[in-house]
């Protein structure tokens, strides 16, 4: 198999027991990772419940993390389909996903504006691995991405109360450009 992804110590050069160094290597998706993004996607978003579905506590949580697990299901579709608008990238750390990145490329907005235009649809990373640099290696992996298709002009929407991922990408040349709030209503019978 030919390696055509990125290797980061994570360890930030901590000395771990048994001598053993951590490398995380983000890699392009393949068939058979769908099943462990299943699993981090619901966990990731739902752990600080603070992802637009999981903060409001008036839905119910088992069909929360469905819905989740969908949304996961319909990147990955469209990735083994061939859809050149997606691409997902993954992190793993000795053979395990441990997180994913899923990337687009609008091209109605592109035509519109006359410019490549990119977007960061998804970021998820297994809770256990928070604090890491999983999601800073996965976002600089994606940046590269995008700017070898072609994307001139990145956004990514996050919950503004999601400091740790407003970090990740901060950090990663990201500006605030909008903030807005998200009203629901549940109706009646």
């Amino acid at each position: 198999m030919r390696f055509a992804g990125a290797a980061r110590d994570i360890t930030g050069g901590a000395q771990l027991d048994l001598g053993v160094v951590r490398l995380v290597v983000v890699r392009p998706f393949a068939r058979g990772d769908e099943e462990r993004m299943r699993e981090i996607g619901p966990r990731a978003f739902m752990t600080l419940g603070l992802a637009r579905l999981a903060i409001d506590k008036a839905l119910p949580r088992d069909r929360v993390e469905e819905a989740y697990r969908r949304e996961v299901e319909g990147y990955v579709s469209r990735a083994l389909r061939g859809d050149e608008s997606i691409k997902i990238l993954v992190a793993e750390e000795a053979g395990r996903v441990v997180g994913y990145i899923v990337l687009g490329v609008d091209e109605g907005r592109s035509r519109l504006f006359g410019f490549k235009w990119g977007s960061i649809v998804s970021l998820a990373i297994d809770p256990e691995w928070w604090g890491r640099g999983v999601g800073t290696s996965l976002v600089r992996e994606g940046l590269k991405w995008l700017k070898s298709a072609g994307v001139e002009y990145v956004e990514v929407f996050t919950d503004q109360n999601n400091v740790a991922a407003i970090r990740v990408y901060e950090k990663c040349g990201f500006r605030v450009t909008y903030s807005g709030i998200l009203l629901s209503q549940r109706l009646d019978d």
